[in-house]
């Protein structure tokens, strides 16, 4: 039977994920919780108090944009204003010029991308991933800011679930991951590792496993076994993915073993 294609809207699925990686989000070299709540915060405010029409939202757009703390570490990727916080809460993010939150009047051409490419983008997870795998995520990370990470790094998500499986010595179904709160629990810690891996160069120009070319565009990361004196092993696929960037052997052989003791929690509770 083949799989089934995601079947929900990745962006808002509820049940605390959301998503405004399209949006550049993350594009920034620091791309901590705290900097982005911080910069979220920021434009939510200014937009709260602002006309919801045309003329009032350019104006606080373009504000906005002087404001930014940082450059976006890939200057192709635009990074909306317009994103911001839509509750009171501050634990869901999405556009504040969408119809739906200003109540009727359509502000999106306002920001750095025209409305109609916003109303007709499809994000490449909703064809990379299955819908099991989706609503997996959607279950394990329950919150704005490590969804938005996982989510749209779909080869982050299956190195893990290949790994579950090699650990298994069988298929790691995400139904069955959701069935079980222990491992559902322990799948939450595994995928948190967006959040709570440590860099080793925390300046590092990099996202995942990407980093710039000298036009600033992302290409992807390797890891060099010979400078690093070390063979590639099963983990390093989410090493990379997780954002680390080991100069010595030990530095790599910590980040895989971090990987790994998670991968085998996740085993273990399906196998009890």
């Amino acid at each position: 039977m083949p799989p089934v294609p995601v079947s929900f809207h990745l962006c808002q699925p509820g049940g605390g994920a959301s998503c405004g990686a399209c949006c550049g989000l993350y594009n920034f070299q620091d791309h901590s919780r705290f900097m982005l709540a911080e910069h979220l915060s920021i434009q939510t405010e200014r937009l709260r108090h602002t006309p919801r029409e045309p003329a009032a939202y350019r104006d606080a757009a373009q504000e906005l944009l002087a404001r930014r703390p940082q450059q976006p570490l890939f200057p192709a990727v635009r990074v909306c204003p317009l994103l911001g916080f839509l509750d009171d809460d501050r634990r869901q993010v999405g556009c504040l010029g969408h119809p739906k939150v200003t109540g009727g009047v359509d502000l999106r051409d306002c920001g750095v991308y025209r409305a109609a490419i916003c109303e007709t983008f499809t994000c490449p997870s909703f064809g990379w991933l299955t819908d099991a795998q989706a609503r997996l995520v959607q279950a394990a990370c329950a919150d704005w800011y490590v969804y938005g990470l996982v989510i749209t790094d779909v080869e982050f998500v299956r190195g893990c679930l290949r790994l579950i499986e090699w650990e298994l010595g069988g298929p790691a179904r995400p139904e069955a991951v959701l069935a079980r709160p222990e491992a559902l629990e322990a799948m939450r810690r595994l995928l948190g590792l967006k959040e709570t891996a440590a860099r080793e160069d925390s300046r590092a120009a990099v996202f995942g496993r990407f980093t710039r070319d000298t036009e600033g565009e992302p290409v992807p990361r390797t890891l060099d076994y010979a400078a690093l004196g070390a063979r590639a092993a099963p983990e390093d696929d989410v090493v990379l993915c997780l954002g680390h960037t080991p100069t010595t052997a030990e530095a790599l052989l910590a980040a895989r073993e971090q990987v790994r003791t998670r991968v085998r929690a996740v085993a273990r509770a399906l196998e009890s």
